[in-house]
């Protein structure tokens, strides 16, 4: 299983012993990795109050636990097309792999395809954000899927040391790559989805004004009502948005910010200037 990469660990703050771990992927075969955040809220899960952590991992499946035992209480996917596990087993906690999409049953030099979602996750680094007031999350998604072809490469300090050719595109069932969603996680559901024309690669905020912001590829900073995801309005900015949406105050206004500027996984052929297909790990063919 490669204990404990892909794993949530909780730590005692004042012994450093480990509380509790739970591994979200067992010996990674998709370059999953699971290093996104996590948010800790208070929920009603099967009509219990719980002090949860609420994960939403780049292997497309969102976990609900209780953060002071690490108990699995969730674990949904959190887009219809993931399709390398059926579920996760909430006896052992551990994803049930389908074969088919398993790159290490079909093997070194075997080009496995129509894995979803793609190596840079459902989810990848770009944070969600949670609203008490509305009690839901809200998450910028891929809607990527891939072929995996693993090779046997040699570690050379300093190089390179990936041992895979990717090829990356949309999710089966429309041309778009990205989603923002509304997720309600005490009881693994999409609440709603708003599809977009790329990756949505930037941060979130949620207000207490009941407003919801986030930017897209395209440039577009948008706010959306937190109940349906209705437009409220949106502003183009100079370039591509991965950063984070941000606010303050400054004598008694309030102002929304957030950095401008094209990169990321997603955006790695036009920030770096790679044509390839398969170039980015098979970012720039399903971006170009």
């Amino acid at each position: 299983d490669n204990k404990w990469s892909m794993t949530i660990m909780a730590r005692n703050p004042d012994t450093g012993m480990a509380a509790w771990l739970y591994q979200m992927t067992p010996h990674d075969e998709w370059d999953y990795d699971g290093v996104n955040e996590m948010i800790l809220a208070d929920l009603s899960v099967k009509g219990k109050k719980r002090k949860t952590l609420v994960h939403f991992d780049r292997n497309g499946f969102a976990y609900t636990m209780d953060r002071i035992t690490g108990e699995l209480l969730v674990a949904e996917k959190f887009d219809p097309a993931v399709n390398w596990a059926t579920h996760i087993d909430m006896k052992t906690g551990r994803p049930q792999v389908v074969s088919r999409y398993s790159t290490s049953q079909n093997g070194e030099d075997v080009n496995t395809t129509g894995i979803c979602p793609a190596a840079l996750g459902t989810k990848d680094q770009q944070p969600g954000s949670y609203s008490p007031k509305a009690k839901l999350f809200f998450m910028p998604t891929n809607h990527v899927c891939m072929d995996y072809e693993p090779f046997k490469v040699d570690y050379v300090a300093g190089n390179a040391y990936v041992g895979a050719t990717l090829s990356m595109y949309p999710a089966p069932g429309g041309t778009h790559l990205g989603n923002f969603i509304a997720f309600d996680a005490s009881k693994g559901k999409i609440v709603w989805s708003l599809p977009e024309r790329f990756s949505v690669w930037s941060g979130v905020l949620s207000t207490a004004g009941d407003v919801v912001f986030y930017g897209t590829l395209e440039g577009h900073l948008k706010a959306v009502d937190p109940k349906d995801g209705s437009l409220l309005w949106k502003y183009k900015t100079a370039s591509g948005v991965i950063g984070n949406t941000h606010s303050w105050t400054h004598k008694g206004k309030q102002y929304i910010g957030v950095l401008s500027g094209v990169g990321g996984w997603a955006g790695i052929g036009l920030a770096a200037g790679l044509t390839e297909d398969t170039a980015g790990l098979g970012a720039v063919g399903a971006y170009k």
